[in-house]
């Protein structure tokens, strides 16, 4: 726009050189006059006149129009010689439509009349081409003033008219193109006097008025209507072009008279003059708010996007509301829920310009305008003066004394009833722009489906992390199989369970195959073929066991798994992993302890069945067999106690011992010591039998038969070539013992029963100063379970 410009200024200089050209024709025209006036077209004066007035055509006509005067340079314009036009018509020199449109006849007229007639016209030359001619008219005069013809003076400007269509062209589309464009204002200013002459959309621009503009003002007056915060940078640059003599560009912010702030884009040139001063500096500048404001909204949207730019911890509606509100430079926004009779709207979140005080609790509705509840229902509700706006105008007040003059409202509805306003205010009256519009749109959609991402998100991170703390909990691994490839991407507990190493790369063939126990592989290939085959994809659940390892052995796990598919065909296996070897170690022994225990009740009922007959059949009358047969039930009960916290694998002597001996204390006359040694469960049970039976008989024939006797047992292991138990039951202090005249079932009960389930050999010794029994076994002898009920069961 500068260089057009300066194309104008030139031709307007060309244009007033033409003009002081026409001012010595037309003196020409007034001397040829004046002399024809004196001298009666004197054949001297005449040929001194074509002398002198060479670079003119000089063409002399009577009253009739007829040529009597026709110097060189007219037949070197025209192309014709003197000879040929003499006596010749004067109108056959102009255009047929000239010559139809009468011009001769009204040229001569205006001679005639007012003294000489300008004559500026296309002309035709001898060839019939055209050229165009600037010359003057004026009436040839006799001695006596009276008119005796007329002489026009010309010369050929076919070229300067050119150039001037051209330019006049050029200014036209300049024209045009500044009024289509409604963007671009120009300006002129003239240094050595201090004027700018500018157009109104300049003018308008920085707040100059236009008539005022168009007459020049010093460039003062426009400095004035630059933005405070960029006039020093501004003028900076207009400095350094005026310096050099060079470009000026710069884009800055210029304020209206309204106040309102534009960007503009200014461009111009400082030409110098010889000395090198600056003498004028042209140029145009740019309407670029539009693109300003573009590219602020397209970063405000950039910036919406960047999800870690406020931090987790921000509220992304607030971020977005902040976006809004400084891009769109208004000064509120905001949004707040409606309550369930759409009375009142509580404000919720918001964003204030600095000096604005924000909106807080409770807005009665209809206080900003009895309709706009009614509006709002719309969806949307544009404001640009809330004074004069229907739904708003008789809620003016209450806008007013929140700073609020013109406003967005957008209302979120559900089941037909406002749920939610989002608000955008401004402090003036404002014309939304169908762009801003759009912008506030675009964000809250992406403000609305990021926050229903980040939801998502939030939802699958916290399901991921209770699943990953189930499967911690539950020692729960889990692979996926791409069938395609016959990669694996195994998690770390999978990795420990298959034992692979963590940074090993997995394959179904290479890796996990080879880790499956040799007998379990055909089964657990077959179970993945039959879950990805094409009849029939779904899912499997297996046991199987892996390989045992360099110092580990194998482990049994638990794989359950689900095809996916992908157009329709099994592409993925996802399995989950669960090492069971002790849950399948507990089951095996839970089996055994079942078996076990079926044996043991067996055993044991046998044995009551032998004590019951026995003691039944030797007792001296029911009661006593009963009294005697409960006692031995309760010292097999003592015994079964103690087995039973030990799983029935081995019980501590000592606890046996005085676990039996427990109701046959008195005063402290029953001791014993020894070393901790644990017996077998029949061992147990039969010492707790021999052990009752032995206290039974010492209560009543023996040292408990009265207040000074007491036993004392001892037991201790022999370590010569063998472990080997002596136990010792020692009376003393009591009646003189005798031997029984003959044996009852206790005694075979001692002798008999502790002899077969220790393996030893028994001593019973009836001294008359206290009975004596001694057992001698070897401790690593364990007899079957069914010798004790058998040997009870002998007569």
């Amino acid at each position: 726009m500068g260089d057009a410009a300066a194309r104008l200024a030139a031709a307007e200089c060309r244009i007033a050189e033409l003009t002081r050209e026409n001012e010595r024709l037309r003196s020409h025209a007034e001397i040829a006059a004046d002399a024809g006036a004196s001298t009666a077209l004197s054949g001297a004066v005449y040929e001194t006149l074509l002398a002198n007035v060479a670079d003119y055509a000089l063409i002399a006509t009577d009253l009739e129009g007829r040529v009597i005067l026709w110097n060189q340079a007219a037949s070197d314009v025209f192309g014709w010689t003197g000879a040929q036009r003499l006596g010749q018509p004067v109108a056959d020199l102009f255009t047929p439509d000239d010559r139809v449109a009468g011009r001769v006849e009204a040229e001569m007229a205006t001679a005639a009349r007012e003294g000489r007639a300008t004559d500026n016209r296309w002309l035709l030359r001898a060839d019939g081409s055209t050229f165009f001619a600037r010359g003057e008219l004026v009436p040839l005069l006799d001695g006596t003033g009276g008119r005796i013809g007329f002489l026009k003076i010309l010369r050929d400007r076919t070229e300067e008219e050119i150039a001037r269509l051209e330019l006049a062209a050029s200014r036209e589309r300049l024209q045009f193109a500044l009024d289509a464009s409604a963007l671009i204002g120009t300006w002129d200013w003239l240094l050595p006097q201090d004027i700018v002459y500018a157009d109104a959309r300049f003018a308008d621009l920085y707040g100059v008025d236009e008539a005022q503009a168009a007459s020049g003002l010093p460039i003062e007056s426009y400095l004035h209507g630059i933005h405070a915060e960029d006039r020093t940078r501004v003028a900076a640059a207009i400095q350094a072009a005026m310096e050099a003599g060079g470009d000026f560009s710069a884009e800055y912010r210029t304020v209206r008279r309204d106040g309102d702030v534009r960007w503009i884009h200014a461009r111009g040139r400082c030409f110098l003059n010889d000395a090198g001063r600056p003498v004028r500096f042209p140029g145009a500048v740019v309407d670029i708010t539009t693109d300003k404001l573009r590219e602020r909204r397209q970063a405000a949207l950039l910036r919406l996007g960047d999800e870690g730019g406020f931090g987790e911890s921000v509220d992304y509606t607030l971020k977005a509301l902040h976006l809004l509100g400084e891009t769109l430079e208004i000064g509120r926004v905001g949004y707040a829920k409606v309550d369930p009779t759409e009375t009142f709207a509580a404000i919720v979140g918001e964003w204030t310009a600095p000096g604005l005080v924000p909106l807080s609790g409770r807005k009665r509705i209809a206080d900003f305008g009895s309709s706009l509840a009614d509006a709002l229902r719309g969806g949307m509700a544009v404001v640009e003066d809330v004074r004069e706006d229907p739904a708003t105008r008789d809620g003016a007040a209450a806008w007013e004394a929140i700073g609020s003059l013109s406003m967005i409202n957008l209302a979120v509805q559900e089941n037909g009833r406002l749920e939610v306003i989002l608000y955008l205010h401004h402090t003036s009256p404002r014309r939304w722009s169908d762009d801003e519009i759009g912008f506030i749109r675009e964000v809250l959609n992406r403000s609305w489906t990021y926050s229903r991402r980040r939801r998502a998100e939030r939802s699958l991170i916290e399901t991921e992390a209770r699943l990953r703390l189930a499967h911690e909990a539950a020692e729960i691994g889990s692979f996926d199989y791409d069938l395609q490839t016959g990669d694996m991407v195994c998690d770390p507990r999978c990795r420990e369970i298959l034992g692979i190493a963590d940074d090993e790369a997995v394959t179904f063939a290479g890796t996990f195959r080879p880790r499956i126990h040799p007998e379990d592989q055909e089964r657990v290939e077959a179970a993945v073929r039959q879950a990805t085959g094409a009849e029939a994809p779904g899912s499997f659940d297996l046991v199987f066991r892996t390989a045992p390892r360099d110092v580990a052995g194998s482990r049994t796990v638990h794989a359950s798994g689900q095809s996916v598919l992908a157009d329709g065909a099994p592409a993925r296996i996802v399995c989950a992993v669960r090492d069971v070897t002790q849950a399948k170690e507990a089951e095996e022994r839970q089996a055994l302890l079942t078996r076990e225990l079926q044996h043991r009740v067996k055993n044991t009922l046998a044995m009551v069945n032998a004590l019951a007959n026995q003691t039944m059949r030797r007792a001296a009358s029911a009661q006593e067999g009963l009294a005697a047969f409960s006692a031995r039930l309760i010292a097999l009960g003592h015994a079964h106690d103690i087995l039973t916290q030990t799983s029935w694998t081995s019980a501590p002597i000592e606890a046996i011992v005085a676990q039996t001996l427990a109701s046959h204390g008195d005063g402290g006359r029953i001791a014993w010591h020894g070393p901790d040694i644990r017996l077998t469960a029949r061992q147990s049970l039969a010492l707790a039998l021999a052990l009752h039976e032995l206290a039974t008989n010492a209560a009543k024939y023996g040292a408990l038969s009265d207040e000074r006797g007491e036993v004392r047992i001892e037991w201790r292991v022999d370590r010569a070539e063998r472990e080997s138990l002596r136990f010792e039951w020692r009376e003393s202090g009591g009646p003189p013992v005798a031997a029984p005249e003959r044996k009852g079932f206790g005694s075979r009960l001692i002798e008999q029963s502790l002899a077969a389930e220790f393996g030893g050999e028994v001593t019973v010794s009836y001294d008359p100063a206290g009975l004596v029994c001694t057992i001698e076994a070897d401790l690593q002898v364990a007899p079957e379970d069914n010798v004790l009920p058998a040997r009870l069961g002998e007569p």
